[in-house]
């Protein structure tokens, strides 16, 4: 007679050199009984932010324009306009997240949302994964200060996590290795367990065993993209089964240079930095699905930042040379504080548009691995986007967005009145973390 076999969600194929490489969600894993239903989806949530804002002009345009990029999470995410944040750069990005500004340099005001959901949902304060908390993503200035880019705050105010900001060092993260230090692939490493699990053996499903066979090949393909590839330009929404890997990338990977303070950051092509955020936004993604870390953010442009963006870039479906947009932060402020339609306002909207295509695609490698409960990721999670101001120094109508973590919040664009602790106060009376809502319009 043949059993079925019982896997824990923590089941690892290890092999030599402490690589440790965590399976995607299968059959096996299940909690069953004949009386209980499927075990609920992990409580997960994070945070992903960019800097520099998106005007109200824009905004009040709807998903068109600079925030076509979030078209394709039109029915996955509640999008919020009319949020009073602080004014300033270095006020507004500390209070991301969190609702108030910091009243200590360096130091958060308090928790962002994301690790008050952690503290709530797990009793010991942190989730039973590898990593507590995971943080990465790409910016140029303020290396120094964190609170223009650190997006997971614990309850005394200081960074959950640090920022990655190299796919090489995220991948050793995750597995133990960095593609290029190993004169073969990590899989090599792990054969032996891999015929097991593909083998009668193993009693898996043949479901349960494509499952990691489509999982080791993305990992095979991001040690390829990483190392070297052929190029990858911007990408459609189109959706791909679970661990399916992507297209590659530019051989040579695009790595941030931090430095400290505010002055401007170097030239670089969109394509390049375009495609490496990629590659480190799927890493993330299949952390997460493999259950490495349910905590984390993702940012592109911290507070503040100024850098320029070169070379050719598709805005709204024309072809545009970003260099005619100059620094992102320069151009932020030519705009001023009440935004009129002109050049300098069109250079801005080039950039939160490329902004937002990162964005929008580390929350749609969310919607690509699947719980339990038959839903994405992304559904069943608390993913926040946000930012910091609306303007050069303004922080009126801030623009944010979550998705519907598990049936707790409503797809669609919302206006609401009330400043950015009242936001995030009701997200979380939302999430069940007391108090009771001020802005009830996108909560289910």
């Amino acid at each position: 007679m043949r059993y079925s076999r019982s896997l824990s969600r923590r089941t690892l194929l290890r092999g030599a050199g402490g690589i440790a490489i965590a399976l995607p969600f299968l059959d096996e894993m299940r909690r069953r009984s004949v009386w209980a239903a499927p075990a609920p989806p992990p409580v997960r949530a994070f945070n992903v932010f960019w800097g520099g804002g998106a005007r109200a002009i824009h905004q009040q345009a709807g998903l068109v324009g600079p925030l076509a990029p979030l078209m394709p999470l039109q029915n996955k995410m509640a999008f919020v306009r009319g949020i009073r944040g602080p004014d300033g750069h270095n006020a507004a990005a500390g209070a991301a997240f969190v609702g108030t500004p910091p009243v200590v340099n360096l130091i958060a005001s308090g928790p962002s949302i994301d690790n008050e959901v952690m503290r709530f949902a797990y009793p010991k304060g942190k989730p039973p994964t590898p990593i507590a908390v995971q943080g990465a993503g790409y910016y140029f200035c303020f290396l120094d200060n964190p609170l223009r880019w650190c997006k997971s705050w614990d309850a005394q105010g200081q960074p959950s996590a640090g920022l990655v900001d190299d796919p090489k060092v995220l991948f050793a993260t995750f597995f133990g290795k960095a593609p290029g230090d190993l004169t073969t692939s990590i899989l090599d490493t792990v054969v032996s367990q891999y015929q097991f699990y593909m083998s009668d053996a193993s009693n898996l499903t043949m479901g349960s065993r494509a499952r990691i066979a489509d999982h080791l090949e993305a990992i095979r393909q991001l040690e390829n993209r990483i190392a070297g590839g052929s190029p990858l330009g911007q990408s459609g929404p189109s959706k791909v089964t679970a661990c399916a890997a992507p297209g590659a990338p530019n051989p040579n990977l695009y790595v941030s240079v931090h430095h400290n303070g505010a002055n401007s950051g170097p030239a670089v092509a969109a394509t390049d930095l375009l495609t490496s955020y990629k590659v480190m936004a799927d890493l993330f993604a299949m952390g997460v699905g493999c259950d490495l870390f349910r905590f984390g953010y993702l940012i592109m442009c911290c507070g503040g930042d100024g850098f320029t963006l070169t070379g050719p870039y598709t805005v709204d479906g024309q072809v545009v040379d970003m260099s005619a947009a100059g620094n992102t932060h320069a151009v932020n402020h030519l705009v001023g504080d009440v935004a009129v339609p002109g050049i300098a306002l069109t250079y801005q909207g080039w950039h939160t548009h490329f902004f937002l295509e990162c964005c929008s695609y580390m929350i749609q490698q969310l919607d690509k691995y699947f719980d339990p409960n038959g839903q994405s990721i992304l559904d069943n999670s608390l993913v926040m986007l946000g930012t910091d101001l609306q303007g050069a120094a303004t922080g009126t109508s801030v623009f944010y967005g979550m998705s519907r973590a598990n049936g707790k919040f409503k797809p669609g664009m919302y206006d609401v009145q009330g400043v950015l602790l009242d936001y995030l106060s009701s997200c979380k009376a939302a999430m069940g973390l007391g108090g009771m809502p001020t802005m009830t319009s996108f909560i289910a």
